[in-house]
């Protein structure tokens, strides 16, 4: 279980903290007031509610928020009229398929990052071993496989993002 595990950390400890959360295999208990860390790390929101009970919220913090702001609008006087009609979300992304979908573009384009950052590494390495031709083709092949991995990525970031456009499959 974290409590507040955001609190006191700096920005490359809380990425790190994330990137780990993120890639946790198992289940985990967070309790948090950091909006965008759970919205980051998390695939279930349960809030408490102020009726003494749990409710599950496939939408999220936003669905929470929703919900607050909808308790709180039913108990002030209606002075204004009603709320102007219209659909919710008409391309789907406030459902829970597309904050999953959401999620999933942030982890695809931070892995995408880092692998253009270790392109630039790779690349700096092979100007440094210039003269060193065994070096030079171990760098070669890491770069041609991080190069691979990346046009991976991207192409799964587009097909990701492509679901979530109006009319998509989100």
């Amino acid at each position: 279980m974290l409590v507040e595990p955001t609190n006191d950390l700096d920005i490359e400890t809380l990425t790190e903290l994330e990137d780990l959360l993120d890639a946790w295999p198992g289940s985990m208990t967070v309790v948090s007031h950091d909006r965008y860390f759970l919205e980051r790390v998390t695939d279930h929101v349960v809030a408490l509610l102020g009726d003494a009970k749990l409710a599950y919220l496939p939408g999220g913090v936003e669905q929470y928020l929703d919900r607050v702001r909808g308790t709180r609008e039913a108990s002030l006087p209606a002075l204004q009229g009603p709320a102007p009609a219209g659909p919710a979300s008409a391309s789907g992304l406030d459902t829970a398929g597309g904050r999953v979908a959401r999620k999933e573009l942030q982890r695809l384009e931070r892995q995408i990052s880092r692998l253009g950052d270790r392109e630039a590494t790779l690349t700096t390495q092979m100007a440094e071993h210039a003269s060193d031709y065994e070096k030079l083709t171990a760098l070669g092949a890491d770069l041609r496989a991080a190069q691979a991995e990346k046009a991976d990525l991207e192409e799964r970031w587009l097909t990701v993002a492509e679901g979530l456009e109006p009319g998509g499959a989100a």
